[in-house]
């Protein structure tokens, strides 16, 4: 005979699968590679990574993040597309990191990229190059037109 141990354990959430501040609610996107896990909410524009057991949380500011990428080899930068391009989280301002407030960064005298879709800000190729490829399996799916993926590709190289 089963005695009863109160809530099953298949109705307890995994506590690894929720590496994320609480207060940052459900994510609107999740994936993990090379032992560094993300979470994206966009109703909070908040993006929070955990790179090995360090949670970071940061301001995506204004832009919509429709994909994630690392690169592989010498760098480990993270990057994301939103409606604007290719993006380095390293451009975007600490929110928290392993919960606790981050203050923010002194101005930078030196000129960040701006991403805007004017196409008046010049971008390193390595960036145009790996935006066309993410537009172009965009396009694969079906998500983009024909034309609209010329128009954007246009644009990207127009920014070299």
């Amino acid at each position: 005979m089963f005695g009863l141990r109160g809530q099953s354990d298949l109705f307890v959430p995994d506590p690894r699968s929720q590496w994320y501040p609480q207060d940052l609610g459900m994510p609107s996107a999740t994936g993990a590679q090379n032992n560094v896990r993300y979470a994206y909410f966009a109703n909070s524009r908040r993006l929070a990574v955990d790179t090995g057991g360090e949670v970071w949380v940061y301001d995506t500011l204004n832009h919509q993040i429709g994909g994630f990428s690392q690169q592989q080899g010498g760098s480990d930068s993270l990057t994301f597309s939103s409606q604007f391009g290719p993006v380095s989280v390293a451009t975007l301002p600490v929110v928290y990191r392993n919960g606790q407030p981050v203050a923010p960064a002194a101005p930078n005298t030196q000129s960040s990229p701006s991403y805007s879709l004017g196409g008046a800000n010049p971008l390193p190729p390595a960036d145009v190059y790996q935006a066309i490829e993410q537009l172009g399996n965009l396009k694969d799916k079906g998500i983009l037109t024909d034309d609209e993926f010329s128009a954007k590709k246009a644009e990207l190289l127009s920014r070299i």
